[in-house]
């Protein structure tokens, strides 16, 4: 849950319409990224998780299509979606069924938004580049709490409930309202959490530490596939659980031969 980085170095054209438009350049040598930050569409199962309802419904699926419209403008040359690169072709046999209209698509917003966007494009796959390691919250809760940080664990706590009540708010609003929401700069805030649960434990036994050196490690996994699959000058749709945001917004700014691209320009 993740801070904002705003720098935008690509050239976006808002058109008539209530969304951005982008011309069909593209720049010498950058690759254009955006990372869209979007909450679970089937509920989730990470330590906090929004309510939904039936994303599959009319009034959904309407809004569902209305941004696919916004996020259409951008024009992706390639597609990535949250998931491990041992199921690339099993995601991908169930997209030319799908298309064949030999299948039928989940809820879950890899096939809601990646597969239904990559058919709008034309797009032959999508490309899947999560890394998975673990994350024992209870390990470092149980660290701070033998280790007397009392204030941690309130701090903690506190953010928690932020996380809930941020979460609460929008509930009964568009998805693309909801997903606006998980690509602000306060959900980005958020990430601090993450700071909180890096103190947990001692000197001697830094449990938290070593628990938060796992997720900025996987998230650079995951930013180093994305990497490694990307073209010069290609357009990329990164799509992914919003609490990567931050770090995969921080490490593409940070390394040459990106521009990282904000999804707002499109969704508001």
């Amino acid at each position: 849950m993740l801070k904002q980085f705003a720098g935008l170095l690509g050239a976006l054209i808002c058109a008539s319409s209530a969304y951005a438009q982008n011309d069909d350049t593209r720049p010498a040598g950058d690759t254009q990224v955006m990372v869209l930050g979007t909450i679970h569409f089937s509920g989730g199962s990470d330590y906090v998780n929004p309510e939904v309802d039936d994303f599959l419904s009319p009034q959904r699926q309407q809004e569902i299509a209305d941004i696919l419209d916004r996020i259409e403008a951008f024009q992706p040359d390639r597609i990535i979606v949250e998931l491990e690169p041992e199921h690339e072709d099993w995601i991908n046999d169930r997209y030319r069924a799908w298309r064949a209209g030999e299948a039928e698509l989940t809820v879950n917003e890899r096939d809601q938004i990646g597969l239904r966007l990559a058919a709008r494009m034309g797009h032959e796959q999508v490309w899947a580049v999560d890394y998975q390691n673990g994350m024992d919250f209870q390990a470092m809760l149980g660290a701070a709490q033998e280790a007397g940080q009392t204030d941690l664990l309130e701090a903690f706590q506190q953010t928690v409930g932020e996380v809930e009540a941020f979460f609460s708010r929008n509930a009964d609003g568009t998805i693309r309202e909801r997903l606006i929401d998980a690509n602000s700069a306060e959900m980005l805030g958020f990430h601090r959490m993450y700071l909180w649960l890096a103190q947990a434990g001692t000197v001697e036994d830094p449990v938290g530490a070593h628990q938060m050196a796992a997720w900025w490690g996987r998230n650079m996994i995951i930013f180093a596939r994305i990497a490694q699959i990307a073209q010069p000058g290609e357009r990329v749709l990164v799509i992914y659980g919003a609490g990567h945001k931050y770090l995969l917004d921080q490490y593409l700014e940070e390394a040459p031969g990106f521009t990282v691209i904000d999804p707002l320009d499109y969704l508001q």
